[in-house]
This record gives C-alpha cells, sequence and structure tokens, in this order.
C-alpha cells in the first residue's frame, strides 16, 4: 500500500462498534478531545449507538459495515481499507479501548512513524459496581494492572491484552484483532482498557452479544473458550482468575497519564 506523505496533518480514530449505547458516551466524551475525526463502523445496531455519535460527534463519520459477520479477519481489512482513506495519524480502537497520556509527543515525529501502545487493564473490586455517567472512568476505578508483555499474543484466549499500534502510513495487521506482538514503545501514551471493570448487567451483555453476530466457521475456530465466544460464567471466570489477581492500586499511573486532560491544548493541536 502506498504511504501518505502528510504525516502530521490529522489524528482519526476508527471504531467498529454494535450495540455500544453503554460506553459511547464515556469513550466519544473522551476521545473527541484527542482526535481530529472519527470513522465509526456501525455492524448493523439495534439501540442507540448511532444516535449517541450523531449527538456527541455530529462531524463524525458513522459507515455502515460491508461485512455479514462479525469475524476477526474481516473487520481488520474493513480497519485497514478505512485507514487508507485518510492521512496523518490513524489509530483502531474498540469502544471499551481508551487512548490516554500526552499525544502531542506525536508531533516529535516527522516521517512514516509507528508506535505500539501498551495495555493498563482495569477491574473493579465491587461486582456490580455502576459508575457514573457524568463522571470519566479513570476517576471511577483505579484498581489495574499493566500489561505489556508481547508474548501476551499467545494466550488471548484468556483475554490478555497485546499491543496496539498508532502509525501515520498505510499498514496490514499482523494477526487478526488488530493485535501485534510487540513491547510498548511509548512510556507516556497508553490504552486504558475497561471490557472487564465493571462487571454489572449492561457489561455482561455487551460482551455476550458478540458471539451472536459471528459467523458459524468463526464461532467454531475461536472455540468456546474464547473472549468473544463465552458463556456468562466463562466471562466472570476469567475476570477473577485471570485478571483481578494481577490488579493493584494505579491512582499514580493514571493521574500521570491524565493529567495532560486539564489542559485542552494540549490534547488535541494541530500535529
Amino acid at each position: 500500500m502506498t504511504i501518505q506523505s502528510n504525516f502530521r496533518s490529522k489524528t482519526t480514530v476508527i471504531c467498529h462498534f454494535y450495540n455500544e449505547e453503554y460506553l459511547l458516551p464515556w469513550w466519544l466524551t473522551h476521545h473527541r478531545r484527542i482526535f481530529d475525526h472519527g470513522i465509526m463502523i456501525d455492524y448493523r445496531s439495534t439501540d442507540r449507538s448511532c444516535e449517541i455519535i450523531r449527538s456527541l460527534c455530529p462531524e463524525w463519520e458513522i459507515r455502515d459495515t460491508r461485512n455479514k459477520f462479525f469475524d476477526s479477519q474481516i473487520i481488520d481489512d474493513e480497519v485497514v481499507f478505512y485507514e487508507g482513506t485518510v492521512a496523518g495519524w490513524r489509530m483502531a480502537l474498540n469502544v471499551t479501548e481508551f487512548l490516554v497520556g500526552r499525544i502531542d509527543v506525536l508531533k516529535e515525529y516527522n516521517g512514516p512513524t509507528q508506535h505500539f501502545l501498551g495495555n493498563y487493564v482495569f477491574v473493579h473490586p465491587e461486582k456490580d459496581m455502576y459508575p457514573d455517567p457524568a463522571i470519566p472512568l479513570y476517576d471511577q476505578v483505579s484498581f489495574g494492572y499493566f500489561k505489556d508483555n508481547p508474548n501476551a499474543i499467545n494466550v488471548l484466549h484468556t483475554g490478555a491484552r497485546a499491543s496496539r499500534s498508532i502509525h501515520n502510513f498505510d499498514l496490514i495487521y499482523p494477526v487478526a484483532g488488530r493485535h501485534w506482538p510487540q513491547p510498548p514503545t511509548l512510556s507516556d501514551l497508553a490504552i486504558f482498557y475497561y471490557g472487564y471493570t465493571f462487571r454489572n448487567e449492561e457489561m455482561i451483555s455487551r460482551k455476550l452479544q458478540i458471539k451472536r453476530n459471528m459467523s458459524p466457521e468463526e464461532f467454531n475456530k475461536r472455540g468456546v473458550d474464547h473472549p468473544n465466544t463465552v458463556t456468562r460464567d466463562r466471562f466472570l471466570w476469567n475476570i477473577e482468575t485471570y485478571h483481578l489477581p494481577r490488579c493493584r492500586d494505579l491512582s499514580h499511573e493514571i493521574e500521570k497519564l491524565t493529567k495532560y486532560f486539564s489542559s485542552p491544548q494540549l490534547i488535541r493541536r494541530e500535529l
């Protein structure tokens, strides 16, 4: 694919979604301060997801998916297509993934550049906690751990988090699911992952609905223990077995990475 010539023009986030009305208000409110533009790929949502996007980010694009099923490789292919339609920095995120830190660091790179970002995974110790919709999630939970092991890509079935990529040129994702077997390359830019944070009914339901959109071939290939095909009991068991025991208080790390959000000029500026 041809490398775009304008490496610093703007930042674009690309996100695919299906019935995400619960998390979208937090996610959109957060990322509209960071990205100049967003391309939201709708997998035939039946809830208020599109309405929420139009309300909070009216200038962002909503595109109907070209895919019949919610399968990893064709999702990646669609993301790659839309990344190829924009110049500048681009990044693909799920609605459970929040980019945090010093986005301004990107202006220091003039040529084709790719950075890999580690994941802070959060789990609230209370099982049935409902966060306040008017308060950022990073101000409501501080119990978590940092995932920076490139070998996590070998145990994705447990819900382990591999690195994400922010880049200013066209590329192909090496592993379905947009995972990268690379250690983080930046210390002041990272992902806050909230997919396991709140074990309330809304969060459980949003996870269990994924497998209904997968093709039979994808479902059988992933197996019943994959994070996108799990039962309710297995989903909760994975959190309490693989994630919760690793958690500690991350208040210091959260403060360090979110301090930039108190000054809008540090968040979103011409890159």
